[in-house]
């Protein structure tokens, strides 16, 4: 997510400032919490050419050559942003360069980096103090300074499945199955672990399906054709929202889109002018079911362009926020499909002529049912691990599984055969979670 927000930001040529040295064209400055800040322009070259000087640039700065683990561009923008990681004198370091190259213009780069132990508490202070750096070619581009984040106070669920922690003014609209949304200032709103779903028109199934149920019972689930594709699924499911509930969400633009085990991050804008929303989301796509009918499954942020700056920040660590219980999620599960078992069973009694395919239609709906309960399981579990930063790995040799950081897990499994690194589909219960 830090990835992909740097991305979108626009650097232009600076100036020393006090604590900084210059160093072959570029800028080093000492952050006082921790860290070093790097910026420089980097000519007249395309985005490719410059990134690659930026990387030379901070090889010569550490002396060693940076290993690139994770890439975010955005061809709006004309940027691109590169988490790295690197080993000096034995000290492992993590850092982001940041590249710019609009046509026409000089490109420029910007380099924050830190030991690897420190890098997650200083690159929010180091990027701060990196936009009061910049000075920017016209007011219009001028960087807003991002306000810290609100105090956070925590929020049991109801039905003890998880907890979320908000601000003290902020309202929270439902908390309860592993899922939550709550609201903000006006223009301001989070929401984890939600479930959409929609009937493929173009699935013969999902015709029938649509044939057979009353308008009543299809209330509530949308009316579009299957996309795997999770940004553009997430778009359109989210247009349909809108219209379903006379929302005027305008167009949606996605500025930048990344994956991570199964999970995609998606970060843009709907509408424009005032009322205008920058949103974060991730996501996952389920395909479509026996019955024609497809999902989407997302935790997500929405904030107002007016209170971008002051509340970002705050949105961001409110969906960061989130605990999940996941034994209280299963035994809330085991529950329904209980009632709904016994529910079946009284019906079967009731007429016993039609007993044998009921039956089988019960075992089939209550197997379909788990198996999708368990995709979505381990499918929050990846975005929990993705959340926290974390990700599984398999010895490819033994099988074992091991929970890392994800930049641990990206330098395990880095040309080393003897180590995968577990998409969602392969985590394992018992032993994953």
């Amino acid at each position: 997510m830090l990835i992909a927000a740097l991305a979108a930001a626009v650097f232009s040529g600076t100036s020393a400032r006090s604590g900084s040295a210059a160093t072959g064209g570029f800028v080093s400055t000492a952050n006082p919490g921790g860290g070093n800040i790097l910026t420089g322009t980097l000519g007249n070259a395309a985005l490719p050419a410059a990134t690659a000087t930026l990387l030379r640039q901070v090889h010569t700065q550490l002396g060693t050559r940076p290993t690139v683990v994770q890439v975010a561009q955005d061809a709006r923008d004309h940027s691109v942003a590169l988490l790295f990681t690197a080993t000096r004198n034995g000290t492992p370091y993590t850092g982001v360069a940041i590249v710019t190259a609009a046509p026409g213009a000089q490109a420029g780069g910007a380099v924050l980096y830190d030991t690897a132990a420190r890098f997650s508490s200083t690159v929010g202070p180091m990027m701060r103090k990196l936009q009061g750096m910049t000075e920017p070619s016209s007011p219009a581009a001028a960087p807003r300074a991002i306000a810290p984040a609100e105090p956070l106070v925590t929020q049991p669920f109801r039905d003890g499945t998880g907890s979320i922690a908000v601000p003290a003014d902020w309202k929270i609209n439902a908390a309860g199955g592993g899922s939550a949304a709550v609201s903000g200032p006006a223009g301001v709103g989070v929401a984890y672990n939600m479930h959409y779903s929609a009937y493929d028109p173009t699935n013969p199934q999902g015709q029938l399906s649509m044939r057979m149920l009353s308008p009543l019972a299809r209330r509530g689930t949308a009316v579009l054709p299957y996309v795997s594709d999770p940004a553009k699924a997430w778009v359109a499911m989210y247009a349909e929202i809108a219209k379903e509930h006379n929302i005027t969400l305008g167009a949606m633009h996605v500025t930048s889109t990344t994956a991570s085990g199964g999970t995609s991050t998606i970060i843009g804008t709907a509408g424009s002018g005032s009322k205008m929303l920058h949103f974060l989301a991730y996501c996952f796509v389920l395909p479509p079911n026996p019955n024609g009918l497809w999902s989407i499954s997302d935790s997500h942020a929405f904030v107002s362009d007016a209170l971008f700056a002051k509340e970002v920040a705050t949105a961001t660590a409110v969906l960061n926020s989130v605990r999940i219980n996941f034994g209280a999620v299963d035994a809330q599960q085991a529950a329904i499909r209980k009632t709904y078992q016994e529910k079946f069973e009284a019906e079967i009694a009731n007429d016993q002529a039609q007993d044998a395919a009921r039956q089988q239609s019960t075992d089939q709906a209550l197997a379909n049912d788990r198996a999708a309960q368990e995709g979505m399981h381990k499918q929050a579990v990846s975005m929990e691990n993705y959340s926290l930063d974390r990700a599984v790995v398999v010895n490819t040799t033994t099988g074992a599984h091991s929970t890392v950081g994800s930049d641990f897990a990206a330098t395990l499994v880095q040309g080393n055969p003897n180590y995968q690194q577990v998409p969602a589909a392969g985590l394992l219960r018992g032993v994953d979670y």
